[in-house]
């Protein structure tokens, strides 16, 4: 794992998007739920989440001693135990505790920042986080969308008031555990929604091996972080769908509509239960609320490929040219272009977006996978 570090200030008084949600009444998540569909199963407490064994967190406190009669802060003393111990940790896309993540010594962004949070926990460090898109984003099942974000952690110098001294910045570390050329800032974060970040990630896992009560057990705890979380409302109406209660996941996703609770999980999958049922008024609707959007290259490429199953290439060439023209030097939207020109029976097009991709990958796997895609279709003139 590289893991990138960057001293960061941090402005108090600069506004920036952030993940907190209206401040309108809206109707709890959990009272829209058909409830009698569901049984409540066991999951991880938050405790077991952070919990790390009692071998480490005395190796750990043991090296921050030490680390603090060389003067260093324990912002940088956190870094440094992480970049120096973890140095070999490579990306896996299972959402994992703490101590699962230093056992497998693998785990996603969400798993390395909430090992990061409970090293941090050991020595009451404030942490805050920033929430990115990169690659991989997205991932498809059938006619559903799912586009996940993941998470850096900001570690905050230890604040010392001083009397008579106004403090506007704070000083800290920035830790992006697998950087990416192509990241996009989404917005801040809080603890709740690195919590709410691994349940939903866990109930995203059982909804693909349709462990229905499972995804209900872990979509009620999130909701106990972040109740107004419209990626928890797109789980809930998915999942509602998945178990034939058509009514229920319409309710869902309209309250979430009628509150302002969108994403672009919400809205796609949203739009595919209308194009189902043949509602074309609720389509221009949502068509309409997804243009006004404004997307990342990565949102966009999703959003592509979400039209391209649906068959309709021409609007998802449009979503793929946009994520081009935002972000040229990625060659992620060049691959899904050319799937979409293939698909249009255009080959020469094809090679000539992949041949780009191929320039622009970032690592020989990328390289050779896209290489495999091209041979593929020269083969076929």
């Amino acid at each position: 794992m590289k893991l990138y570090f960057s001293l960061l200030l941090i402005c108090l008084l600069t506004a920036c998007k952030s993940t907190e949600q209206p401040t309108t009444v809206t109707p709890m998540l959990t009272s829209l739920l058909n409830h009698t569909l569901f049984e409540l199963q066991q999951v991880p407490t938050e405790q077991v989440i952070f919990q790390l064994s009692n071998h480490e967190a005395k190796t750990f406190l043991a090296y921050v001693d030490n680390q603090r009669l060389a003067g260093l802060t324990d912002d940088i003393i956190l870094y440094n135990y992480i970049e120096r111990g973890f140095s070999n940790f490579s990306y896996h896309g299972d959402t994992l505790t703490a101590q699962q993540t230093l056992e497998l010594a693998h785990g996603n962004c969400i798993s390395l920042a909430i090992l990061t949070q409970a090293y941090a926990n050991l020595i009451d460090l404030e942490t805050g986080f920033q929430e990115m898109t990169s690659q991989p984003v997205y991932a498809k099942e059938g006619n559903l969308v799912f586009i996940a974000n993941h998470f850096r952690t900001k570690l905050y110098r230890p604040f010392i008031e001083e009397e008579g001294q106004i403090t506007f910045i704070r000083p800290g570390v920035l830790i992006d555990y697998f950087p990416s050329r192509g990241s996009f800032y989404v917005g801040s974060a809080s603890y709740d929604d690195l919590i709410a970040k691994y349940y939903s990630n866990l109930a995203a896992d059982a909804l693909l091996e349709s462990d229905y009560n499972q995804v209900y057990s872990l979509l009620m705890k999130a909701n106990q972080y972040t109740p107004n979380d419209a990626e928890l409302f797109n789980l809930a109406a998915i999942l509602h769908r998945r178990v034939n209660d058509q009514a229920t996941s319409q309710r869902i996703y309209q309250t979430a509509l009628d509150q302002q609770l969108q994403s672009l999980n919400l809205l796609s999958n949203y739009k595919v239960l209308a194009e189902d049922t043949g509602n074309e008024m609720l389509v221009e609707q949502i068509n309409s609320l997804l243009g006004a959007q404004e997307k990342d290259p990565y949102e966009l490429i999703a959003l592509g490929e979400s039209e391209a199953l649906s068959g309709r290439l021409m609007s998802a060439k449009k979503h793929i040219d946009a994520a081009i023209d935002k972000a040229p030097y990625l060659a992620d939207p060049y691959v899904a272009l050319a799937k979409i020109r293939y698909q249009q029976g255009n080959l020469n097009d094809a090679q000539k977006l992949l041949k780009q991709a191929i320039q622009l990958a970032r690592d020989q796997q990328q390289r050779s996978v896209y290489a495999a895609k091209l041979a593929s279709i020269e083969s076929k003139e």
